[in-house]
C-alpha cells in the first residue's frame, strides 16, 4: 500500500538538519507512462512496484512536485533492440511535464531523475517495493512474454531507498554483498551473499514476498543447490572478492572523476555512483580502501592518463587515515572491468561496452588484451612499482633490437617489455611501467619500435 500523503523537503531542509516539510495540498498522485515516437502519448499506469522498465520514461505526479524519471537504457540509441525509449518519449515527457505544471497554475517543481540518483523521498512513496524489470513496454516489439528466468539486484536496507533492479540471468551477475532474487518458471530463490546485512535480507525478503507470493526458498551463498546453478547456464565467476564478503565494514568505496576538459586537471568526487558515471571521456579513480582503481576511458586523452596515475600515488601518501603505501593501485580499460571492480557498482551492466560478454569471456578471446596491470605507490621516488613478478627478468642487452630466435627462452617476443625489471624499463622507457600501460596502444607500440623492443 502506497503511503497517504506525499512530501518535498524545502530549501535547507535534511542537510541542514531541520527536516521541514510540506504536504501536498493537492493529495493528487498519477503515474504517467510515456510511449510512442510519432503519436506520443501520457498514459496513466497503476502506481506500484511493477510499473517500472529500465527502456522507458515515466512521470510522477504528486501535485506540487512532477518527476520525470529515466531509465538507463530510455536514452541511449546504440543498445539492443527494445532497450531504450526514443529522443522524441524524452522530449514528449517533458512537454507533458510543462502541461501539468500549468495545470496546478505554475506552483509545481519539476524534477528530473535517472535510475540509479532516485531521491528519498522519491523511493519513499512506494514504501521500498519498487522494482525495475528489463526493456520498456512502449513498441510492440517489446510486448514479449515473461522470460522463463529473470534475476533481480537488490539494493537498500531501509523502506525509503530499497529498490530491485533486474540484471541478466546469468552467474556472472551475482554479487556477494548484496541479495538477489531469482525467479523461474517452477521456483523462485532468495539469494543472499556473505556480504549483505540483516537488514538488506529483510527488506529482499519484502520484495520477494511480491514476486514470488511468500513461496521463495532462501539460500544462502555457497549453500546453492545444483538446479539453481542450472537455471542460470552454470556457476562461473562472480564478484566475490573478500572485500565484498564483509558486512561489516567501516569504508565505503569512493569515485573520482579525474579530467582536464576545463583546460586544468581536476579530480573531484562522485557521491552516491553508479556506472553511468563512467565517463568514457575520462579517467576514474575507484578507492575500495584494499585496493585502488584506475579506470581509463576509451576517449581519454594523455594527460589525463598521467595526471591520474601521479594522483593516485599522491593520494596514498597524504591520506589522513595513514594509509598503507603498499596498496595496490589497478590500471584497467573501459570495457574490459574484472568482477573485483564492477562488484562496487549497482546492477553492473555488461552489454553497455563489452557487448554482453564476462570478464572471464574476454579473457578467453583475447588473452592478454584484457590483462590489468598492478602498480603500488613507491617511497623512493620512483613513479610506480610493478608487483607482477611472473616473468623471468633479463638485461637490456638480451631484448632490445633481437629477433625472435634471438631472444632468451620463455621470452615473448611481443611483450619482450615484460621480461625488463622496473628499473630497467624506466631506463629503456623513459617512464615507469605504469605510465606505460596507461598509454594508448598506439602509443606502447611506436614506443616500443623506437627503443627496438617491437
Amino acid at each position: 500500500r502506497l503511503v497517504s500523503i506525499s512530501c518535498s523537503y524545502k530549501k535547507g531542509g535534511m542537510a541542514s538538519g531541520m527536516r521541514h516539510v510540506e504536504i501536498n495540498i493537492y493529495n493528487v498522485r498519477r503515474l504517467l507512462h510515456v510511449k510512442g515516437k510519432k503519436t506520443v502519448t501520457a498514459t496513466e499506469v497503476e502506481m506500484s512496484w511493477g510499473s517500472y522498465n529500465l527502456g522507458d520514461v515515466f512521470l510522477l505526479d504528486i501535485g506540487k512536485v512532477i518527476i520525470q524519471w529515466n531509465g538507463p537504457d530510455s536514452n541511449r540509441m546504440e543498445r539492443l533492440k527494445g532497450r531504450h525509449a526514443s529522443q522524441d518519449e524524452l522530449a514528449a515527457s517533458a512537454f507533458q511535464a510543462v502541461q501539468l505544471d500549468q495545470k496546478f497554475g505554475d506552483e509545481p517543481v519539476q524534477i528530473r531523475v535517472t535510475m540509479g540518483k532516485e531521491p528519498r523521498h522519491f523511493m519513499t512513496i512506494f514504501n521500498g517495493k519498487v522494482i525495475i524489470f528489463e526493456g520498456g513496454t512502449s513498441r510492440k516489439s517489446g510486448n514479449h512474454p515473461e522470460p522463463p528466468v529473470r534475476l533481480f539486484q537488490v539494493h537498500g536496507f531501509v523502506q525509503s531507498n530499497t529498490k530491485a533492479i533486474e540484471v541478466p540471468a546469468y552467474a556472472s551477475s551475482f554479487n556477494s554483498n548484496y541479495v538477489f532474487l531469482l525467479k523461474t518458471e517452477t521456483n523462485c530463490y532468495l539469494w543472499c551473499g556473505k556480504g549483505s546485512s540483516g537488514d538488506e535480507r529483510a527488506m529482499a525478503k519484502e520484495l520477494a514476498a511480491i514476486v514470488a507470493n511468500g513461496n521463495e526458498a532462501i539460500i544462502a551463498e555457497g549453500q546453492e543447490p545444483l538446479v539453481f546453478w542450472e537455471a542460470l547456464g552454470g556457476k562461473v565467476p562472480y564478484a566475490n572478492d573478500k572485500r565484498l564478503q564483509d558486512e561489516n565494514t567501516d569504508f565505503q568505496p569512493r569515485l573520482f572523476e579525474c579530467s582536464n576538459k576545463t583546460g586544468r586537471f581536476i579530480v573531484n568526487e562522485v557521491t552516491n555512483f553508479s556506472q553511468d558515471d563512467l565517463s568514457e571521456g575520462d579517467v576514474m579513480l575507484l578507492d575500495t580502501w584494499d585496493q585502488i582503481f584506475i579506470w581509463i576511458g576509451k576517449e581519454a586523452n594523455e594527460i589525463e592518463r598521467k595526471e591520474t596515475m601521479i594522483t593516485a600515488q599522491d593520494y596514498l601518501k597524504t591520506h589522513p587515515s595513514g594509509r598503507d603505501l603498499g596498496t595496490p593501485i589497478i590500471i584497467i580499460k573501459q570495457g574490459f572491468e574484472p568482477p573485483t571492480f564492477t562488484g562496487w557498482f549497482v546492477a553492473w551492466d555488461i552489454s553497455k561496452w563489452s557487448a554482453g560478454k564476462t570478464y572471464e569471456q574476454l579473457k578467453k578471446e583475447l588473452g592478454d588484451a584484457v590483462t590489468i596491470v598492478e602498480i603500488t605507490a613507491d617511497l623512493n621516488g620512483m613513479d610506480s612499482d610493478s608487483k607482477a613478478g611472473s616473468y623471468k627478468c633479463y638485461p637490456p642487452e638480451a631484448l632490445i633490437n633481437k629477433q625472435r630466435h634471438q631472444l632468451p627462452g620463455g621470452v615473448d617476443p611481443t611483450r619482450k617489455e615484460n621480461s625488463l625489471t622496473d628499473q630497467d624499463f624506466k631506463m629503456v622507457f623513459g617512464l615507469s611501467r605504469g605510465m606505460f600501460i596507461a598509454l594508448p596502444s598506439w602509443k606502447q607500440i611506436n614506443l616500443k619500435k623506437s627503443k627496438g623492443m617491437f
